[in-house]
């Protein structure tokens, strides 16, 4: 299961890096687009566990404890026992594109998905979910390299340009496509 769950881990890294590329604009347009990602990976020990108050004592290679409660959605907590090893993996993307004005409308959509481990088995889950919002350019301070976003019920966010140089590929009235993605899957195995 475990491999099935990383699996899935990465292949919504690699739907969300492919869906970045196939919409990257042409080199001739030079519109700017950029892509951040972290990925954070965590490993520790069942140290103890309480099926009654399903609290559960996690365990780091440093010696030191987390105590958490196991939600009512961790369907196999039964399965779990003291030397249990649990991986934890957490991606976090945000994607960015600038393209120009035209027929592409202003919104935004979330789409998510998960999946467990079937019951019986040690817990296990993926969770994936993407945000993607269309904004417009609605001012740019080149002096202060600021670019102003107004989203699309009519919100506006300012933010300082990471790359100046960017400022003079774009204009006012041009698209901005933001998507943020986060995938996390968790695992547990037999001492």
């Amino acid at each position: 299961m475990m491999k099935s769950l990383r699996t899935g881990l990465a292949l919504a890294a690699s739907i969300a890096l492919a869906a970045f590329a196939s919409a990257l604009p042409a080199a001739e347009e030079e519109r700017p687009a950029r892509l951040d990602a972290a990925l954070v990976k965590l490993e520790a020990t069942v140290a103890a566990v309480d099926q009654k108050t399903r609290e559960v004592t996690l365990e780091d290679a440093d010696g030191e404890t987390v105590t958490i409660t196991a939600g009512d959605e961790v369907k196999n907590l039964a399965q779990v026992e003291v030397g249990d090893r649990v991986a934890v993996e957490y991606l976090e993307m945000v994607a960015m594109e600038v393209m120009p004005p035209g027929d592409v409308e202003m919104g935004a959509m979330t789409t998510a998905a998960k999946k467990t481990a079937p019951l019986g088995e040690k817990p296990a889950g993926t969770m994936v979910q993407e945000t993607t919002v269309m904004t417009v350019i609605d001012a740019i301070d080149k002096e202060n390299e600021l670019v102003t976003l107004k989203g699309p019920e009519g919100e506006t966010k300012t933010v300082k340009a990471r790359n100046p140089a960017n400022l003079e590929k774009i204009a006012v009235g041009d698209k901005v496509r933001v998507t943020y993605t986060t995938a996390l899957a968790i695992t547990v195995t037999e001492k």
